[in-house]
């Protein structure tokens, strides 16, 4: 919103983008998809096309490199007030509050069967928030499996080879499948 061409979101009418702040945006965020860990592992301290630090502006680290080409390839496929709405969407969602505040009453009476993953380095989707969804599914009397996997990975693990993931999902769509007499 602090880009000068996003004109209070105006910005189609106007034949601006706002690129810039787009961009800006998608590389902070990108950086809570991933861990701490993985980001030191895929990329260190590790210079882009240099032998030396450069001591400028322009990107010196891999790490920099990797994140303005996340940060521009977004821009190529996202727009702006969309990503705004998105995001606003997911800070305001809070299904509890449609049920007194109270979780379990959102799934009371539900027949569908819960398989709740969670990775310890997501900070997106932090473990502490997917065990009180699946304590609040207990509650409710609901048929629910929840996984914790370790991984260092970050949020993006879902979207990474993840053995334990895949396990999971496959085990848990079997047992569903059986029970449903399908073989």
């Amino acid at each position: 919103m602090a880009d000068p061409d996003w004109h209070g979101g105006d910005y189609q009418l106007l034949g601006t983008r706002p690129a810039k702040g787009l961009a800006v945006a998608r590389m902070a965020a990108h950086i809570t998809y991933l861990s701490e860990a993985a980001l030191q592992r895929r990329f260190g301290r590790s210079l882009q096309n240099r032998n030396a630090i450069s001591f400028q502006f322009a990107p010196d680290f891999q790490v920099e490199s990797y994140l303005h080409h996340q940060g521009l390839s977004f821009v190529d496929r996202f727009d702006a007030n969309s990503y705004l709405y998105i995001t606003r969407a997911m800070d305001y969602f809070d299904l509890a509050s449609d049920f007194g505040g109270v979780l379990a009453e959102a799934f009371r009476g539900t027949k569908t069967r819960f398989c709740i993953i969670s990775f310890t380095s997501d900070w997106l989707f932090p473990t502490v928030e997917n065990k009180r969804v699946a304590h609040a599914l207990n509650a409710a009397a609901a048929n629910v499996s929840f996984v914790e996997i370790d991984t260092d990975k970050g949020h993006d693990s879902f979207l990474l080879d993840e053995p334990k993931m895949f396990a999971t999902v496959r085990g848990f769509l079997g047992a569903v499948a059986s029970q449903r007499g399908v073989k």
